[in-house]
């Protein structure tokens, strides 16, 4: 079942570093865009198997762009950071996520 989660790229000075808002903990870093686009798909990926082989629902209604974008605004804001000087890019990622039989039946 293909699904779509936003991810949130920022630039840093040397780097480009990377999250998933509706997938807390998944966070990457990539020394190029390409690099940074590439290692969020395969981050979220493994975070969906892990949340997958650890029993753990895996979000069904993933954030929109326009959501996630609030989200990371937000969350600015709240580290004292409204007017944060990096580069931002949203956009998102299709993943293939194949539910164990015992999910797909509920």
């Amino acid at each position: 079942m293909m699904r779509e989660y936003a991810v949130v790229y920022a630039k840093g000075p040397r780097n480009y570093s990377a999250y998933a808002p509706d997938l807390p903990g998944c966070v990457i870093t990539a020394g190029t865009w390409a690099e940074a686009q590439q290692v969020a798909q395969e981050a979220i990926e493994f975070h969906i198997q892990g949340l997958l082989e650890n029993g753990d629902p895996v979000p069904e209604n993933p954030m929109s762009l326009r959501e996630a974008m609030l989200h990371h605004t937000r969350l600015l804001e709240e580290c004292g950071d409204p007017a944060s000087n990096s580069p931002t890019t949203v956009s998102m990622v299709a993943v293939d996520v194949e539910l164990p039989m015992a999910a797909r039946a509920s």
